[in-house]
């Protein structure tokens, strides 16, 4: 790559061709103010913050926009260039109502009021427009304020070229610009918005803002907290807030190198912003009705009961949420316990029988030409990869062919979708066309493609690409940890009903730890409910009630996600780490110390 030198206020700076004046400046320590400009965001240059002179050139530009040329002077900081600025920012905040003590974000997290006060902004000599503007509070998940919109278009550009759907644009015209859903419609009723929230990470004022977090206090003055997802195996960085032992926000990890920032719904609100029923001590039954005793009682009857019960009466059927520490725990009862499973999804454990990490998944789905989605449904499961997926369709022309029996937000993006494959000719013949001359095929599939019919298609798709390049194939569960866990040897189990009959099981003990259905996935086999009635004992161990914590005689308070410690492997092989962002809620417990204290 071509090196070029320019010097900017007096310093010799060293970039790359193509690079931006402000991305030069900034990778050398030189700061410049900015309002519109977001990295790994397309620049657009349209706040006029960032301007700067260039030698030779009368006009102030943006820097964020305009690319650097070997051997040129750039001035960042004058009385001239401070003036403008100035004046920017006061007829940003006279154009709408950025009245700052009734705002949520008047907590320093606004960078327009930050740049106020960078610049002295304590009066206006414009007057104030006060344009009456609506406010769209019917999302789930955030808000959408008009009046605080500064028009930088930052939700706009993450929207299209982050989450790939644009659900966001730019209305209407001159002084009646503002932010659009849809066709003007509002996030309630959107067709294509994913409640990612990516777009209020995005905004620098209070415009966006997430409804459960507004004014709950300054992020500034919150604890901050890396860790890591868990609600799908592909193992996002979170930065979580906290205050007073709750969670004010939740933010995607820009120096994550799995998720880089960007969240789905699931990782960035619905396990803090949803409400659950949570379990916090342990309940016994008694007289028909469980009953909170202390833990001493609690354990005292589970070994009264199964105590005098031989080892191949005994059975454990776990959660794949269960971190890598936890595995190792399990590994250790299995001289006491007659059954060790892990249940997952339908189909599920053909696809952990022989675990298999596919290293650098993510760039390979951002770098494809061709992406094949087999028995997966990612916009449901995995939204950072459907995010990847559309991405690379949309801004990059990908090929995408979908072979699933769901339909999805993707199959609008594809060029073939089967909700039922077919195994006769013409359709392959077609499949082979459209991926025809692919250089980096991708070949993504979930559980469903271990079906007969699943496994017939795979063989078709490989063997499209014989003579060419084939695709980098990449499995992806839909339990958390399950590939680690079945490589640490416990058996992936996808029929509950037939691993409840399969030995002389009398008692039952279900590690269904944070999920946040309280493990209620098991019962979706109807026999499962009727097998555990007839079981002499039924523990279960979560977090949050459930049918299946119902159907128990013993209930064991879990920790939830932001509650542990330890380790999970994502499907790329990455060992991540989890870190407790607020302490244990009532007598909750680690998975691993309940373990080892009822099998002591």
């Amino acid at each position: 790559m071509n090196k070029i030198t320019l010097t900017i206020d007096g310093k010799q700076c060293t970039g790359t061709a193509g690079q931006t004046i402000l991305e030069i400046a900034h990778a050398n320590g030189i700061a410049i103010p900015t309002l519109c400009y977001m990295k790994n965001l397309s620049p657009w240059g349209g706040c006029r913050m960032c301007i700067v002179e260039i030698g030779g050139s009368p006009k102030a530009v943006p820097s964020c926009a305009t690319p650097a040329t070997d051997g040129s002077t750039v001035v960042t900081q004058n009385d001239r260039l401070t003036h403008l600025r100035k004046l920017t920012l006061e007829l940003l905040f006279s154009e709408r109502n950025h009245i700052c003590p009734i705002c949520p974000m008047n907590k320093g997290d606004c960078d327009l009021q930050q740049n106020g006060y960078k610049f002295g902004i304590d009066a206006i000599r414009y007057p104030y427009l006060y344009p009456t503007l609506p406010v769209d509070l019917t999302g789930k998940f955030l808000g959408l304020d008009h009046n605080r919109c500064i028009l930088c278009t930052r939700c706009v550009r993450t929207c299209d070229e982050v989450e790939g759907v644009h659900t966001l644009d730019i209305g209407n015209r001159g002084v009646k610009n503002q932010i659009v859903v849809d066709l003007n419609t509002t996030f309630g009723t959107s067709t294509t918005c994913t409640n990612c929230g990516a777009c209020v990470s995005a905004c620098p004022t209070g415009a966006l803002f997430d409804k459960n977090a507004a004014f709950h206090g300054p992020l500034t003055k919150c604890r901050q907290v890396r860790t890591t997802c868990t609600e799908c195996a592909v193992g996002c960085g979170l930065v979580v807030y906290t205050k007073e032992n709750r969670i004010v926000d939740v933010f995607g990890d820009n120096d994550s190198p799995v998720n880089h920032g960007h969240l789905c719904s699931r990782g960035r609100y619905e396990t803090w912003a949803v409400k659950r029923n949570r379990i916090t001590t342990p309940l016994v039954r008694k007289n028909g009705q469980l009953v909170p005793v202390s833990w001493d009682e609690a354990l005292q009857t589970i070994r009264k009961e199964t105590g005098k019960m031989l080892t191949q009466n005994k059975g454990l059927l776990v959660s794949g949420k269960l971190t890598n520490e936890v595995a190792g725990t399990l590994a250790h009862l299995q001289s006491q316990v007659g059954h060790i499973g892990m249940y997952v999804a339908e189909h599920e454990a053909a696809l952990c029988s022989e675990p298999v990490f596919t290293g650098d998944a993510f760039q390979r789905i951002t770098d494809a030409d061709a992406i094949i989605v087999l028995g997966a449904e990612p916009s449901r499961l995995q939204g950072v990869v459907a995010a990847r997926i559309r991405t690379a369709v949309r801004k990059r022309g990908a090929k995408l062919v979908i072979l699933n029996a769901r339909t999805s937000d993707l199959d609008s993006y594809a060029d073939i979708v089967a909700h039922v494959v077919s195994v006769e000719r013409a359709f392959w013949k077609r499949v082979g066309e459209t991926l025809q001359g692919a250089q980096r095929p991708v070949l993504l599939y979930g559980p469903n493609a271990m079906t007969p019919l699943g496994i017939t298609a795979m063989e078709k798709l490989i063997k499209l690409f014989e003579n060419g390049n084939g695709p980098a194939v990449v499995g992806i569960p839909t339990t958390t940890n399950a590939l680690a866990l079945a490589g640490a040897g416990i058996a992936a189990v996808d029929n509950v009903a037939q691993w409840l009959t399969s030995g002389p099981l009398r008692a039952v003990h279900i590690v269904a730890a944070d999920e946040t259905d309280g493990g209620a996935k098991i019962l979706r086999d109807r026999e499962v409910v009727g097998l555990l009635k007839g079981f002499n004992y039924v523990v279960v161990q979560a977090a949050y009630e459930s049918r299946l914590t119902e159907l128990a005689q013993v209930v064991l308070p879990s920790l939830v996600w932001s509650e542990k410690s330890g380790t999970v492997t994502n499907f790329e092989g990455r060992e991540l780490l989890l870190r407790p962002v607020m302490p244990p809620r009532g007598q909750a417990r680690d998975d691993k110390m309940i373990l080892e204290s009822v099998f002591a």
